[in-house]
């Protein structure tokens, strides 16, 4: 092989290497200071079933990436004339689970959770919870392609086909409100409700700065699909 071609195909699957382990290619929330949430919306309550919802992340660094899930505690979504006017969950932050990828070592899943944990991360023993709270719903306007990909196995595609709504809320991680929007597609159906919501967001704006190691740099960005189900 040619001293050329042999550089060139180096190369290439260099870029390969690390191309696969950026963020998930999805929509990035917009993220601003965290604002007012309304007091006067109206509505049906629908609470969120925490055995039929999920929330599932996906973390990348240079060499690879990491995935996981973290449990919704509770929740509760205000429903209007068959659309969602207000909304919140909670999520447990003792309950994050590292499951991926799959075939990953149990035992260095279980040394990263306790990473996790930590004060380098979420620091749990602090901050045991972590909020969205909704404060404005509007119909969607735009066009999301869909893409899959195979790092995050239950909701599995990246961005929500066919959103309906731009949804924006409080997200509260560590102590640090911040506001998020993002597209959803949210479902009424009689006495249930629906939303799936798949976006990026930046964890430094939360005050999760921790750089991973300096031959392995952790990402900014990470990925969250989260999927509510409510009833009356």
């Amino acid at each position: 092989m040619k001293t050329g071609n042999y550089v060139h195909l180096l190369a290439f699957a260099l870029f390969s290497m690390l191309a696969c382990t950026n963020a998930p290619e999805s929509d990035q929330a917009d993220t601003s200071d965290a604002k007012a949430v309304s007091d006067s919306a109206t509505g049906e309550a629908f609470m969120v079933d925490t055995t039929a919802s999920k929330i599932e992340w996906v973390a990348t660094k240079v060499s690879g990436y990491h995935t996981g899930s973290v449990h919704i505690k509770n929740g509760e979504l205000q429903v209007h004339n068959g659309n969602i006017t207000a909304g919140n969950f909670a999520m447990d932050m003792n309950s994050i689970v590292v499951s991926g990828p799959k075939g990953s070592d149990p035992a260095g899943n279980a040394k990263l959770l306790g990473h996790l944990k930590s004060p380098d991360f979420f620091e749990v023993d602090k901050n045991p919870e972590a909020t969205f709270v909704i404060t404005d719903v509007q119909p969607f306007a735009g066009n999301v392609p869909d893409t899959t990909d195979p790092r995050q196995e239950e909701i599995n595609e990246y961005k929500v086909s066919n959103p309906t709504h731009t949804v924006s809320g409080n997200l509260t991680i560590k102590g640090v409100s911040k506001n998020i929007q993002f597209p959803a597609r949210i479902t009424v159906t009689g006495n249930s409700a629906e939303a799936l919501a798949k976006f990026n967001i930046d964890r430094t704006q939360w005050n999760i700065v921790y750089p991973g190691k300096p031959d392995d740099l952790i990402r900014n960005n990470i990925h969250l699909g989260i999927a509510l189900k409510a009833a009356k």
